[in-house]
């Protein structure tokens, strides 16, 4: 059946998933909220876009609507989720990737009025969600009936959760690290200043550091990658430590697993498991690589890792490190309309 969806926050996330939706016949995009008041930029953002390119489709905008060829999208501009009047257009299921956190405390509202599912683009706590869903792990565990609001984590997560998912059921995982490599965010400065936050509008960040100038300084700084992981691989909880540095590129991240495992391993092996996980997948999760690519290289992939194998080592025969490569916007946003679309399924 054709899901009929919506968008609550039309930044980088929601605007990579309205242009992957256009793929997919079975979904509607028929509404999108943003506190942008001017439906004109909105058109404008849509059309051109400095990562991905021009749209070759048809853009415009009226009063009330985005257009796009003959599709007709209703525009709204409500600060709060649970303003939107998101049933008078029919709405199944709402993505919200506004990254406000008042729109999650908001979001329960909406089960009230005939939504369906509304998923929410980041790693809250998990009291406040129903579930965490990374796809290619955990979507079987969906409760259609009780499950309403999901997360479908970050990045990061979506990335290494699929690999150590793996590692683990074939190996063992006894401890390992994670070091993440992330092009900067719009919260980010070009010159020195204070970083203020997104999902707290008008906080400012305590770790200064995340201030300076985004453009040419590898910032170091915390990341969630584990505990957003852990939420769906729990078997995982306390056996890894991590960071991240935010670095001077507009896109594709980067992760840096080391692991030891339980059992020994030898490299061509590692390779052809993760060969054989790439044949048998249904969804776009893994891809195997061992050409000589940068990380330009992986601009708009729609796969959640892709696997560097030429860093692909083994270490005392239970040591391993792999390098895996993803479109921290496209790659994720795929997932995103993946969930839309296998919720969408369990209707039938």
């Amino acid at each position: 059946m054709n899901v009929r969806m919506a968008i609550n926050g039309f930044g980088r996330i929601g605007r990579a998933v309205y242009r992957i939706c256009l793929k997919h016949k079975d979904l509607e995009i028929v509404a999108i909220n943003d506190v942008n008041p001017d439906n004109q930029n909105i058109a404008y953002l849509l059309k051109y876009d400095s990562t991905y390119g021009r749209l070759r489709n048809a853009v415009s905008a009226d009063e009330e609507n985005l257009n796009v060829d003959e599709k007709k999208t209703r525009l709204f501009h409500k600060e709060d989720i649970a303003q939107v009047p998101w049933q008078d257009v029919g709405v199944d299921i709402v993505v919200d990737s506004s990254g406000i956190h008042r729109n999650l405390l908001s979001a329960r509202k909406l089960k009230s009025r005939g939504i369906k599912h509304c998923i929410v683009t980041n790693s809250p706590k998990e009291e406040e969600l129903d579930k965490t869903i990374i796809m290619g792990v955990n979507e079987n565990s969906i409760e259609k009936e009780t499950d309403f609001l999901i997360s479908s984590s970050i990045c990061d997560a979506n990335a290494f959760c699929p690999v150590a998912n793996v590692l683990d059921r074939e190996f063992g995982i006894d401890h390992g690290f994670l070091t993440t490599l992330h092009p900067w965010l719009g919260y980010q400065n070009l010159l020195d200043g204070p970083s203020i936050s997104y999902a707290t509008p008008g906080k400012i960040h305590d770790y200064y550091a995340l201030g300076r100038a985004s453009t040419n300084s590898l910032i170091p700084k915390t990341t969630s990658a584990i505990s957003a992981s852990c939420k769906v691989l729990k078997q995982l909880t306390g056996k890894f430590l991590c960071l991240s540095f935010r670095v001077p590129t507009l896109i594709v991240g980067s992760a840096d697993i080391s692991v030891k495992l339980n059992k020994d391993a030898e490299v061509d092996t590692i390779k052809e498991i993760f060969e054989q996980e790439e044949k048998k997948q249904d969804l776009k999760i893994f891809r195997n690589h061992d050409e000589g690519l940068v990380s330009a290289d992986f601009i708009a992939s729609d796969c959640s890792s892709n696997i560097d194998h030429r860093w692909t080592m083994m270490n005392d025969a239970n040591y391993l490190k792999m390098i895996l490569w993803y479109d921290n916007e496209w790659g994720y946003s795929s997932r995103v309309v993946d969930l839309v679309r296998y919720l969408g399924s369990q209707w039938v």
